[in-house]
């Protein structure tokens, strides 16, 4: 949201000029976010008023005029291309020559067409003061702002006629749950409190005007709380003088007519949105706040066709909706330059209703914006209302002719304050005077009930003060945290930082598959169900959990996977760069239980948690070599045994030694033959992993002929309070073994590591049980590299074309002394001969090479 500087210093009581740094500092201090400052209309300084003396047609040229201009000292001559130089007499905004305008054009003296021309005639765009370009600005008194009073005569400086042309524009980022800084009277009391000083705003004083009960009828009160109807009469619609619109665009609003003009000015200072109806559009002249019929039309005032539901609520006339209530007015009643009487709306609105109404239809609007986070319903409305009448009165030259109130507003809440709270909370008293100074700056009404306590009611816009604790807060916003004494802060005993098992095996995971080379992401919690098709067989789509109300159609279940988050970001990746994608997510899927009756709730949340789908943990891989196939840290291929070695090192990291083994149920979004399960001794499979199934990749925009690998753990299996076993380290060396074993390619490596593993076992076993003196055992080759390593899966010359060469590595050492090349020969043949009969049944053509 932009705020004009110059307009908040206009509401301040305080003779002292604020500049834009110290308000940075200021707000920032309160707890209102400056995200930039920009200075405005530097430039404009040497731009004058200038009288038109005389004007006559260009000899050489029939679009441009030779006009006589008296700039306060002497008579100039000047060239103008607009087509609306006014008749002698007339004032318009002049830059000498010497002048540097805001646009970057510098003035000097020239000749076109062969006539002298020393200096410009300037309009709105040139100053950078407003959005008419069509022609130069013509002054009239109206012109002048309020409360100044330098004479509007030939060489007056143009900024002290309108000093918001020399501004400074601050952007804010206003958080949901402060409506009232929406404007600038809320930024304002915000900065008084703070300043110790008054709040000067334009309080208008009520016109005794007739009732006119039938003027508003409202038939939805749960929707709308309070209408104000104003009507006026004999109004006058043209633009809005050059004060207003400057003030505008300064902040962002584009100046249309001065009735439009001045509900979108009260709107940026008040920060409540109104609206002004052409009363001859509407039916019988009157208004009925009512929801609308299913699939009654109505056309916006941008244009837009909309078809309303019965939950939408409308400002309609007798017969038809003339506004989306809260959200956009309707083409049918908007103002024009013939409207002679009007019907000032100052509303309130309940924010869902306003919210969902602007969402169904696609609208966004400064209006809705403001009503969705809750605007006032008391006072600040009756001012607002009564601040645009004025307006209108002044620049439309109309007059108030009655008035409706139809106030069905909701009570206002009361808070009970007790004095002792202040220090039991923020742990240091704050003087009982300087908190009811502070509150009641704030808007909020401060009853004593006692010495020792408060009856506080908050403003209607301030939704935000719901509790003590929320006063609290407030006082110590306005007192300063950079004033809270050290004690305060500082713990009287030591701080025991718990941290829940389930969540530090969390982080721990994401540490290690960072350390691996991945890159974390975080995926939306939605997608399309189609996304979720691969997954049925895990997970059937009668338990998708469906988002009643998506904000994009593709969002419209909750995941009950992480790999469509994972491909997505993939897809976005490989359409920018050839480079490798290794990604990892850790997050929830979620999913409607099999059987509700299954499951067992305690604590205060039971009965609520038993309404609410599944929420599952996973730890998930997604790895693509790009064009070279290769790791671009490491230099080491992209393969599934990557995608292995990435989870089962993530799973070493928090202290669990996990397994890769054949898949017992393979997963039909993974390929057949290259896929496999991850186990824990004593806890059996969490997880899985391979290489993604063609069909998967088809649907999906990548390069033809990728070849992506994923794997997953489940982290609601893990043990969370897993316990770390230290093993002494190897005061021997160890030795090494290879085998190249020709296997077909069908044939998963897994089954051949289980069986290599399974015969290590046996045979080794059986050894030790002849010569029990330190026998030699299969041995870690150092912190990282396993007992069996897989070193190659060779395919090419030698090797048949449907077969596979996969090269293995064992270690062998025992315990207190080196052993024989001889020993370890005998014992490793033997293993790889029980191998391969373990293996011969699924591949009898089985042989070591």
């Amino acid at each position: 949201m932009l705020i004009s500087l110059a307009w908040i210093q206009e509401l301040l009581d305080r003779d002292a000029p604020l500049a834009g740094a110290e308000v940075d500092t200021l707000l920032t201090s309160l707890g209102l976010e400056v995200d930039d400052i920009k200075r405005a209309g530097a430039g404009c300084e040497t731009v004058i008023v200038g009288e038109v003396r005389s004007k006559a047609p260009h000899p050489k040229a029939d679009k441009l005029t030779v006009v006589q201009l008296f700039d306060g000292a002497s008579v100039v001559q000047v060239v103008c291309g607009a087509p609306n130089v006014p008749e002698p007499g007339g004032l318009v905004a002049f830059a000498p020559v010497g002048s540097a305008l805001p646009n970057g054009m510098e003035i000097g003296a020239r000749s076109i067409r062969g006539v002298d021309s020393r200096g410009m005639i300037c309009s709105e765009t040139e100053l950078l003061i407003g959005d008419d370009g069509d022609g130069i600005m013509v002054l009239t008194p109206e012109d002048v702002a309020p409360g100044v009073s330098v004479a509007l005569k030939p060489g007056t400086r143009l900024v002290e006629l309108v000093p918001g042309i020399l501004d400074e524009v601050l952007e804010l980022s206003i958080t949901p749950n402060r409506p009232d800084a929406l404007g600038h009277l809320g930024i304002a009391r915000d900065l008084a409190v703070k300043l110790r000083c008054s709040l000067a705003p334009h309080e208008e004083q009520a016109p005794s005007l007739p009732q006119a009960p039938e003027l508003v009828t409202i038939e939805a009160p749960a929707r709308c709380g309070r209408y104000i109807g104003h009507v006026l009469e004999d109004i006058t619609v043209r633009p809005s003088p050059l004060w207003m619109r400057v003030r505008l665009h300064r902040v962002g609003l584009r100046a249309i007519n001065n009735c439009v003009d001045v509900t979108n000015y009260v709107l940026a200072e008040y920060g409540h949105p109104l609206h002004a109806f052409d009363r001859a559009k509407l039916a019988e002249g009157r208004v009925v706040v009512r929801l609308a019929a299913p699939g009654e039309p109505m056309t916006a005032l941008d244009g837009t066709a909309v078809e309303l539901t019965d939950e939408d609520l409308v400002i309609a006339d007798a017969r038809a909706p003339q506004a989306l209530a809260g959200v956009m007015g309707g083409a049918d009643s908007m103002v024009s330059p013939d409207t002679r009487a009007l019907l000032l709306e100052a509303a309130y609105f309940a924010p869902p209703g306003v919210r969902a109404s602007a969402r169904r239809h696609g609208f966004n609007t400064d209006s809705s914006y403001r009503f969705e986070r809750g605007v006032g319903f008391a006072e600040s409305l009756t001012q607002a209302s009564l601040r645009a009448l004025r307006l209108l009165e002044r620049l439309g030259g109309g007059r108030a002719v009655a008035i409706c109130d139809a106030d069905q507003r909701p009570a206002l809440l009361q808070i009970a304050f007790r004095l002792a709270s202040i220090e039991r909370v923020l742990g240091f008293s704050v003087d009982a005077a300087e908190a009811r100074r502070i509150l009641e700056g704030l808007g909020v009404a401060v009853e004593a009930v006692d010495e020792h306590a408060w009856r506080c009611t908050p403003p209607a816009n301030r939704p935000d003060l719901a509790i003590e604790e929320d006063l609290i807060e407030e006082i110590m916003r306005v007192h300063g945290l950079e004033d809270m004494p050290a004690r305060a802060t500082v713990p009287s005993e030591p701080v025991v930082e718990r941290v829940h098992p389930a969540a530090e095996l969390r982080e721990r995971l994401i540490d290690a598959l960072a350390e691996a080379g991945l890159r974390e992401i975080v995926a939306f919690a939605f997608t399309g169900a189609e996304r979720l098709t691969p997954f049925e067989q895990e997970i059937g789509a009668g338990r998708y959990v469906h988002v009643s109300n998506p904000l994009r159609s593709q969002h419209g279940v909750m995941r009950t996977h992480l790999l469509p988050g994972l491909l997505d970001s993939l897809e976005h990746n490989a359409a920018r760069h050839a480079r490798p994608v290794q990604l990892f997510e850790v997050g929830r899927i979620y999913a409607w239980p099999e059987n509700q009756e299954s499951r067992v709730f305690t604590g205060p949340t039971a009965e609520i948690d038993r309404l609410l789908p599944d929420e599952r943990w996973r730890a998930a891989a997604l790895l693509y070599g790009g064009a070279s196939g290769f790791s671009e840290l490491q230099g080491t291929p992209i393969d599934a045994r990557a995608a292995c070695g990435a989870l089962i090192h993530a799973l070493a990291r928090v202290g669990l030694r996990g397994v890769v083994r054949p898949a017992t149920t393979p997963a039909a979004y993974l390929h057949p033959g290259v896929q496999g399960e991850i186990a824990l001794d004593g806890v059996g499979v969490v997880g899985r992993v391979g290489e993604l199934h063609p069909e998967v990749i088809d649907a999906r925009e990548l390069p033809g002929g990728a070849r992506v690998f994923y794997g997953e753990l489940w982290l609601d299996r893990l043990p969370v309070h897993s316990v770390h076993k230290f093993e002494e380290l190897a005061k021997m060396p160890s030795t090494a073994r290879d085998v190249s074993l020709e296997l077909p390619r069908s044939l998963p490596a897994g089954i051949v590591l289980s069986a290599l593993r399974a015969a290590a076992e046996r045979v080794l076993s059986e050894n030790a049980s002849r010569s029990p003196d330190d026998p030699p055992t299969l041995a870690r080759a150092g912190a990282d590299a396993r007992a069996i390593e897989i070193l190659e899966d060779y395919r090419g010359e030698g090797v048949p074309e449907d077969a596979r060469a996969l090269l293995f590595r064992l270690h062998y050492a025992a315990r207190e002394r080196t052993v024989t090349d001889t020993e370890i020969q005998e014992l490793h043949a033997r293993i790889i001969e029980r191998a391969c009969e373990a293996i011969r049944p699924q591949a009898p053509a089985v042989r070591a090479r």
